[in-house]
């Protein structure tokens, strides 16, 4: 039996070795996402601190998606306006076609709206309160109340949180016995109440909505409703 030439067992021994030697754990803790992770930028615009700002040359919104464009002397905005959008009397407005639904600035095309495939990031274009069966209903009022005062108004829906003109605005008649109208824009088929007041006198279900009234109350549809003249009695 022939013995291995000097020096081939140690290097065998020695590779062996260095082998074992090579197989290390990876114990490195995984990364945590930085708040500027999170955030989506506009182009031409970059993070610090998670916050989203105009690189040098370019300003306006730094959260819409193409809200950073170059800088233009004398523009009547004091931003410039998104994808698809452009300034009109010191405010930004959609193209005609396209309507801002996403709040990024940006505006999408009509045809994109309520498709069946979010387009939004936040998936606004496809919500339901977008995408209602809507009707648009004209209300008329007359004030038949000779006592100088003018009747505010509303319109309640009384199956959602909703209220026209809004919770902090009302309608408001303007001379006796004018025909006051206004239009609103409602889902087909929920009951909408009316609520006036001026003075002492309530009309309806009141300003506030929480009064009760069923003469005043109608479903939302295409026809027109007439509250008539509301007098003094």
């Amino acid at each position: 039996m022939r013995s291995p030439p000097p020096g081939r067992f140690a290097l065998g021994l020695t590779l062996a070795l260095g082998g074992l030697a090579g197989c290390v754990l990876d114990t490195t803790e995984p990364a945590v996402p930085s708040a500027c992770d999170l955030r989506q930028c506009s182009a031409h615009a970059n993070c610090h601190a998670g916050r989203c700002r105009c690189d040098s040359g370019y300003v306006g919104n730094p959260d819409a998606l193409h809200g950073c464009q170059a800088v233009q002397t004398g523009s009547p905005c004091d931003t410039t306006c998104g994808l698809n959008a452009y300034c009109d009397g010191g405010a930004c407005v959609c193209t005609d076609g396209f309507v801002a639904v996403c709040s990024t600035g940006d505006c999408i095309a009509t045809t994109r709206l309520c498709d069946g495939t979010a387009d939004c990031a936040n998936a606004a274009d496809e919500d339901p309160l977008i995408c209602y069966d809507g009707a648009v209903q004209t209300w008329s009022v007359a004030d038949g109340c000779d006592d100088n005062l003018p009747i505010s108004w509303r319109v309640w829906a009384q199956e959602r949180d909703w209220v026209w003109p809004g919770p902090d605005a009302a309608f408001v008649t303007a001379e006796l016995d004018m025909v006051e109208h206004e239009r609103i824009e409602c889902v087909a088929g929920e009951l909408l109440c009316f609520g006036g007041h001026a003075g002492d006198r309530t009309w309806g279900i009141g300003l506030d909505g929480q009064g009760e009234c069923e003469d005043c109350c109608l479903p939302c549809a295409s026809d027109p409703v007439d509250m008539g003249v509301l007098t003094c009695n």
